[in-house]
């Protein structure tokens, strides 16, 4: 049977994983990231970043062109280059050329109908790198991205704003949350950027669009609200749920309270579980699922799931019946015929 290069080198990095401080395991991801496969690279782009091999930087930058020339076939799916970008971006290494690459790259790829666009996450990571690593062009670059016709990158634009940690900000995502957006993921990324940085009373901004009509805002309102973690956003977020009747948004509170982390989020939660309607139980268990590793309140949560359905009482023994007594016949008979 013919060996398969790109799947042992594949093996070879695995294997050289679970020891990442030795030399060895070094050379082979250097080695690695001049494999022709683009799946080799991301591979050995990744075990950098997880063993935090910093001093693979050099290569992995050298890496990074070539997979920008013909890229759909040296490169489907934007496999290396973007793990290329996500180990640099974790080495805080001012890659600026890379980055400002791989911000505005766009790759379309055939797809069953009209072609697909593989690069968002490329240009979303790329542009928080920037920010992170100070480029003075990051903002221009971010607020591009607002406009991107992916979600996925218009999220990471959102992200790279909020990562600057510049106040004025707060208006640009402002802005966008009162414009809208098709995607509530982007939504809530507004609304969790301008929880964080604006000076104003931003709960209360996020608070009103918790009851919007439109279900994707009111989904996108109640996840920024639990991710904010602030008790005023609890507070909204409890206040909220008994009078929302539709299910999908109901979820989401439910959701979003748990990832709250707040003590009394996670009481009404439990308060949910032994008296909610069935579906409200069932979401809250899951969603305290969120924290399965947490075995003092998985306690709780099989506590409230007794309360709701509780042990049925020990059956009443059954009394037994006294023997019928035969008639004169019958013993007469049994008499008569000693095989009985």
């Amino acid at each position: 049977m013919k060996r398969d290069p790109v799947s042992a080198a594949l093996r070879a990095l695995a294997a050289a994983a679970t020891r990442p401080h030795e030399i060895a395991t070094l050379a082979l991801v250097r080695d690695s990231l001049s494999h022709r496969s683009n799946h080799v690279v991301g591979r050995a782009a990744r075990a950098a970043r997880e063993a935090d091999l910093t001093a693979l930087a050099p290569d992995l930058i050298a890496a990074f062109p070539r997979f920008l020339e013909d890229p759909v076939r040296r490169d489907p799916g934007c496999v290396a280059k973007t793990e290329i970008v996500r180990a640099l971006l974790a080495f805080d290494h001012a890659a600026s050329d890379v980055f400002l690459r791989g911000a505005t790259h766009v790759q379309r790829e055939p797809a069953f109908g009209p072609p697909i666009d593989t690069a968002p996450e490329l240009r979303a990571t790329s542009a928080m790198a920037l920010v992170v690593t100070g480029h003075p062009a990051a903002l221009t670059i971010c607020v591009g991205l607002l406009v991107d016709p992916e979600p996925v990158a218009r999220a990471g634009g959102i992200r790279g704003l909020t990562a600057s940690g510049r106040p004025d900000v707060a208006l640009v995502l402002r802005l966008l949350a009162l414009r809208g957006d098709d995607d509530p993921g982007v939504l809530a990324e507004a609304f969790a950027g301008l929880l964080a940085l604006s000076a104003d009373d931003p709960v209360a901004f996020v608070v009103e669009r918790l009851v919007s009509e439109d279900r994707d805002v009111a989904r996108a309102a109640a996840m920024a609200l639990g991710e904010v973690r602030r008790p005023e956003a609890v507070v909204a977020l409890r206040a909220r749920l008994p009078g929302e009747d539709r299910p999908d948004v109901r979820h989401t509170i439910i959701l979003a309270l748990a990832t709250s982390r707040d003590d009394a989020a996670f009481d009404a939660l439990l308060d949910l579980v032994t008296r909610g309607s069935a579906p409200d139980s069932k979401a809250a268990v899951e969603a305290l699922r969120l924290y399965a590793h947490d075995e003092a309140l998985q306690r709780r949560v099989h506590a409230a799931l007794d309360a709701r359905h509780p042990a049925p009482p020990p059956a009443t023994p059954r009394r037994a019946l006294p023997p019928t007594p035969r008639s004169p016949a019958g013993r007469r008979r049994l008499k008569a015929d000693p095989s009985r």
